[in-house]
């Protein structure tokens, strides 16, 4: 007869504990997750000299870029990101440029991109370097 009570707070317990927030510091919107980076121009030009898998991902304020190559290699380098959703701007940071050392054609320690085009799927970033080359990265929400 105590079974049935016991089960019940049990379940309810396992409902609210598997229920709950799986992301740190609520809820960042359509940035959440991982995004592969499909492809890199460089003033309209297809840049294909990456080798291997690119991958930016956010979290929080966290950002992580990693660079996949094969079966058993993972590059990855952190820093920081901001939106001005109000403007379609997006500043990615890497403070600690003795720890950034993914070669990515066009991104540098401070990147300030807008957003030319956003969806919960697909997503492109468009940034001008300091040697007047303007890099569009294109990005696709993965599952």
């Amino acid at each position: 007869m105590m079974k049935t009570p016991l089960h019940i707070s049990l379940f309810l317990f396992l409902a609210l504990v598997l229920g709950s927030c799986t992301r740190n510091h609520g809820d960042i919107g359509m940035w959440f997750g991982t995004w592969h980076v499909e492809s890199i121009t460089a003033d309209e030009q297809p840049v294909n000299d990456a080798e291997g898998d690119y991958f930016f991902q956010f979290q929080s304020k966290v950002f992580r870029v990693s660079q996949v190559s094969g079966h058993e290699t993972l590059v990855e380098s952190f820093g920081t990101w901001a939106e001005d959703a109000d403007n379609g701007k997006m500043t990615i940071t890497f403070p600690d440029p003795g720890v950034y050392y993914i070669e990515m054609r066009g991104l540098e320690e401070h990147n300030d991109f807008t957003v030319t085009m956003a969806s919960s799927r697909d997503v492109t970033l468009v940034k001008t370097d300091a040697a007047g080359i303007t890099y569009a990265y294109h990005l696709k929400k993965q599952p």
